[in-house]
């Protein structure tokens, strides 16, 4: 799904960039260090993914891989993966919520902006995004808007 995701806007994989973990999606978001979600329907067909990952030693965390199938886009999923996502941090203790995306993904951006993501100023690692975008967790648990 996350090769033909990107397909479907026009980008090309490479596996040298942030791009690797397409390879072994179980070593890299597993245990302590993230965890990745798929949806998958009655049949069996994959609808939408997406993963957050620990940033190394901080209680910060990255929305990774969030993807929902052009045939089943505007239903919703994108919402229910993107609130499962956050309450993985909220389970975790994180405190910050980063992920990088791109201009093109204009759908995506007004989701994750009613969910209270701002621009930041943080150099995205993906060759593919030309900005990043920061959410805060309260202590308490409840995420800002």
């Amino acid at each position: 799904m996350g090769k033909s995701g990107l397909a479907e806007f026009g980008f090309k994989y490479r596996p040298l960039t942030s791009e690797f973990d397409l390879e072994n999606f179980e070593e890299h978001y597993s245990g302590e260090k993230g965890k990745f979600i798929v949806i998958v329907s009655e049949k069996n067909e994959i609808l939408g993914c997406g993963a957050v990952l620990r940033l190394q030693n901080t209680n910060w965390y990255k929305i990774r891989k969030m993807y929902v199938s052009k045939s089943h886009q505007g239903l919703g999923y994108g919402k229910l993966i993107l609130e499962v996502l956050i309450n993985i941090v909220k389970e975790q203790n994180g405190t910050q919520v980063i992920l990088e995306t791109s201009s093109l993904m204009i759908s995506a951006i007004k989701l994750y902006k009613f969910y209270g993501f701002v621009k930041a100023d943080i150099k995205p690692n993906s060759p593919r995004c030309d900005f990043t975008m920061i959410k805060s967790i309260n202590d308490d648990g409840v995420s800002k808007r």
